[in-house]
């Protein structure tokens, strides 16, 4: 079986298009993830995993805060893949005035515009080399509206040639990085809370 198709059928296990913000003294990140998932199946104890690619800026500020929102992006605002997913809280304030935003507990960014947002507390990690799989207890949740998410499936097609490319770029030096890093892995547990 050639390994080659690996690439496509991961891509069918990505959910659809979340912006995990977070916060920590006075900084704050946000980046759209592709892989958020329900991890409790008991009501009264919501639970998720993300993946959180380690060289991303809302990398450091879960690690050390322990704490991160998931918003989930609505249908009419894929085009935030751009603002959330081609560039670095370093390079541009993705909280600026154009995107509606609040102030959540923690001093998390919450966004106004999305289908909902969950506030999370982290209790358990695994290290992934480039990634960091964090486990997280739904602290508080919010649905501001009833609508579908969107997948990435589905922004691609509708995305503009510059940004194409502007990603193209992205990926030319994530992709190298990454790969760099798959084989470094921590195996030492989450610190947990002290």
């Amino acid at each position: 079986m050639p390994i080659e198709d690996a690439v496509g059928l991961l891509s069918l296990l990505w959910t659809p298009l979340v912006v995990v913000t977070a916060s920590h003294e006075d900084e704050r990140g946000g980046m759209i993830a592709v892989s958020a998932f329900a991890a409790s199946i008991v009501p009264e104890q919501p639970r998720l995993m993300v993946e959180i690619q380690k060289r991303n800026h809302t990398h450091g500020l879960i690690t050390a805060s322990d704490r991160f929102a998931v918003n989930v992006l609505r249908r009419e605002r894929w085009e935030w893949v751009r603002d959330f997913g081609f560039v670095s809280q370093a390079e541009s304030d993705k909280f600026s005035d154009a995107i509606p935003w609040h102030e959540g507990p923690h001093g998390i960014p919450l966004l106004d515009d999305a289908i909902g947002t969950l506030v999370c507390r982290v209790v358990n990690a695994m290290d992934g080399g480039d990634m960091t799989v964090f486990l997280a207890v739904v602290e508080e949740a919010e649905r501001l509206r009833e609508e579908e998410p969107v997948y990435w499936s589905e922004v691609r097609p509708l995305l503009p040639e510059e940004w194409v490319e502007e990603y193209g770029r992205k990926l030319s030096h994530d992709v190298p990085d990454s790969a760099s890093r798959m084989g470094e892995i921590d195996f030492r547990p989450w610190r947990g809370e002290d």
